[in-house]
């Protein structure tokens, strides 16, 4: 059996009709007959009923296309696999974010990536709402929070710790809070994907659902505002870790550890991978695992 045979028969069969396939395989439309013509005559069995615009399969060739299309699809699975790893990885790569873990986190493992890989173009969507991940065509998301979609696979990338925290000033006008509790007797700031704040001491926890004066979506917004003096916040460390060393920051409630927050990276769930994704989350986990033992 010549196997270029069986795969114009599946290129007949997938597009529906010996004119379709020869446009698509840039052959002529005779060309594509006598070839199905001669799978037919090497088998035995005639497979399909057919006219220049339509085709209809026999029981035969039913059967035939079930069981060889798995079988192509997975060999031209193996031929792009082995072409993406011996190949210079190119091609247009989709990663959505937030906005501050990307400012004070990604961005840099995003430019470093360009930079070992020059030529795989990076289109990055910074947003802090979700966005419709299929629609959008993207390649790679980054979410905050224990994230689940289905046909999605989600990767725990590392675990962000918060600090509660206020600015000289408004300690200096309101008092320093002891415990979680007494928080209900300040001015609160607080990011809209985290309105409650959760603390734990030992086996004691303790939730916080204050009345906010101001809430946003923005992490570094949330910071420059208790900066400011206009309250208390509770963020991820990479967003105050400056404040806190410059001094324009002060660490609350060391006794209280407010409960950290997963970062997941999430993609598409298929049997095959792009090498271009692929060298991404490989080289994105390998950052994580640095960050997270240095």
């Amino acid at each position: 059996m010549n196997y270029q045979d069986l795969f114009i028969f599946l290129k007949v069969v997938e597009r529906g009709s010996f004119l379709s396939a020869s446009e698509a395989l840039s052959v002529p439309t005779s060309t594509v007959s006598r070839k199905v013509q001669q799978l037919e005559k090497d088998l035995g069995y005639k497979l399909m009923h057919r006219s220049a615009r339509k085709m209809v399969l026999t029981e035969a060739g039913v059967k035939f296309y079930n069981r060889c299309q798995p079988l192509f699809n997975e060999l031209e699975s193996a031929a792009k696999e082995l072409d993406d790893e011996l190949a210079e990885p190119s091609g247009l790569l989709r990663v959505t974010a937030p906005v501050s873990l990307t400012n004070d986190l990604l961005a840099e493992w995003f430019f470093k990536f360009m930079e070992r890989f020059p030529r795989i173009n990076l289109e990055l969507i910074v947003v802090n709402r979700n966005i419709d991940l299929v629609e959008e065509g993207i390649d790679v998301a980054f979410r905050i929070g224990d994230v689940r979609m289905p046909n999605w696979i989600s990767r725990p990338l590392l675990e962000s710790s918060f600090s509660v925290c206020a600015s000289e000033d408004y300690l200096l006008r309101r008092g320093a809070p002891k415990h979680p509790q007494d928080l209900y007797q300040h001015t609160l700031i607080v990011t809209r994907r985290n309105p409650v704040w959760s603390f734990s001491q030992g086996d004691e926890m303790v939730r916080i659902d204050g009345d906010a004066r101001m809430k946003v979506d923005e992490l570094n917004i949330a910071a420059r505002a208790a900066e400011n003096g206009l309250g208390i916040v509770n963020l991820p460390d990479y967003v105050v870790t400056k404040s806190l060393a410059a001094g324009r920051l002060q660490k609350l409630m060391p006794d209280w550890q407010p409960h950290p927050r997963e970062v997941h990276m999430l993609y598409p769930e298929r049997k095959y991978i792009p090498g271009k994704v692929r060298l991404f989350i490989e080289f994105v986990m390998f950052h994580a695992n640095e960050r997270r033992f240095n």
